[in-house]
């Protein structure tokens, strides 16, 4: 079995977009309203960051199982947060991990904790210091992943959007 972890590159969209549309509709047969509506991953959004260099995939025998983007731009809904606060304390300059999907079709076997570990490892090899990223509360698989991989529950975030409530979590790499 080889597995890998790879920027995305625009012919890989379609794969990416199927496994993106496999976990919208798995997050809708779990009773989450995240990726719905307009907060959906659209194919266009998905093309623009494959080519910024932001689109990461994870493969198994060159057949991609998964699918997120890291950008290092402010997240303009973060600087607003409920029910607790960010640490900054330690960096003013963050990543974000975004449009994390593993296939649904392999879900249980550690595949998302594996390629969460992957990103978090080629960040700090970037020298990225501080990681944060968001889900639905609804989205109980992904909270499994975000905690399992160390990061911290900090509050609660508004998209700007319907249904655009968001656990907000934060992670220093050291």
């Amino acid at each position: 079995m080889n597995m890998e972890m790879r920027n995305g590159t625009l012919e890989d969209v379609e794969g990416m977009m199927q496994i993106i549309n496999r976990a919208r509709n798995k997050l809708a047969a779990s009773g989450s309203p995240q990726w719905s509506d307009e907060d959906t991953p659209k194919e266009e959004d998905i093309r623009r960051e494959v080519e910024k260099g932001n689109n990461y995939l994870f493969t198994i025998n060159e057949q991609i199982i998964g699918t997120a983007i890291i950008t290092n731009e402010e997240e303009p809904a973060y600087s607003s947060i409920r029910y607790g606060d960010w640490d900054t304390s330690q960096e003013d300059n963050y990543a974000t991990i975004h449009k994390f999907a593993i296939n649904p079709d392999i879900n249980g076997k550690g595949y998302g904790k594996m390629f969460m570990k992957l990103l978090l490892f080629m960040c700090e090899e970037k020298g990225i210091k501080e990681i944060r990223i968001d889900t639905h509360p609804k989205n109980r698989a992904m909270q499994h992943v975000i905690l399992s991989a160390g990061f911290k529950f900090k509050g609660i975030i508004q998209l700007p959007f319907e249904n655009g409530e968001r656990y907000a979590y934060q992670l220093f790499l050291t």
